[in-house]
């Protein structure tokens, strides 16, 4: 029963979570972004998730409302897709080693995502007043999780009665945020060095933590699927 809640229904309700107290952060976030501190409210295309879960916006206001909403969201997140990851550690026992390998690193990237949270992006700057133990934290999010994706994708092809299709959907997850990874360690300058790169930075870490989540939920509901037909038979 307790298999079933972390799989198929806490999912459910920690992306309803995620969707809302983001929003709500957004909407009660100052103002301000990097590069311009006269901006009114929440942009889009302009303000990193982080900025949600700063102290302070970058309009020099208090921000301890979306702080709130926004890091919870986080810890939400990390704790259900956490224990997803535990929960599925002994799905696939004809293969243990990787089964390990693969709960190790979804946690290593759930933790990271509950790091992100306690770590808001204007507190522990190094001497270029950047947040280096926060940056530590979100790169590990999409480091391991990728990973990740590709273990469980050979595992999910391995073992009978899971539907190949959510390896696939895993195949073009990894692919994405791997993509990600080095177009914006890469490709990308520094948006305080160079302000027109904040649009790009912005954007493609918006599209890549929505496709992480929305790549995680999808897994869930074929874990579901397979627990409950494993489990009918």
């Amino acid at each position: 029963m307790k298999n079933k809640f972390w799989i198929i229904q806490m999912p459910t309700y920690g992306m309803i979570a995620f969707v809302c107290l983001n929003l709500m952060a957004m909407y009660f976030y100052p103002g301000g972004n990097m590069n311009n501190p006269n901006q009114i409210g929440y942009y889009f295309s302009y303000n990193f998730f982080s900025d949600l879960g700063a102290t302070m916006s970058h309009s020099g206001e208090s921000n301890l409302v979306s702080c709130f909403l926004f890091n919870s969201s986080l810890c939400i997140v990390g704790i259900t897709f956490g224990m997803l990851f535990y929960t599925i550690k002994n799905f696939f026992s004809d293969f243990p080693i990787s089964s390990s390998i693969a709960t190790i690193l979804g946690i290593i990237g759930c933790i990271s995502f509950i790091g992100v949270a306690f770590t808001p992006s204007n507190l522990y700057l190094d001497l270029n007043g950047d947040p280096w133990l926060h940056i530590i934290f979100a790169h590990w999010i999409f480091r391991s999780l990728s990973a990740v994706s590709i273990i469980y994708s050979i595992l999910i092809i391995k073992t009978d009665y899971f539907e190949k299709k959510y390896a696939y959907n895993f195949i073009i997850f990894g692919l994405v945020v791997f993509i990600y990874v080095i177009y914006s360690e890469l490709f990308l300058l520094n948006p305080r060095e160079y302000p027109e790169y904040l649009i790009k930075h912005v954007l493609s870490q918006k599209m890549v933590v929505i496709w992480i989540l929305l790549s995680m939920y999808i897994y869930s509901i074929g874990l579901g699927k397979y627990f409950l037909k494993i489990n009918h038979e």
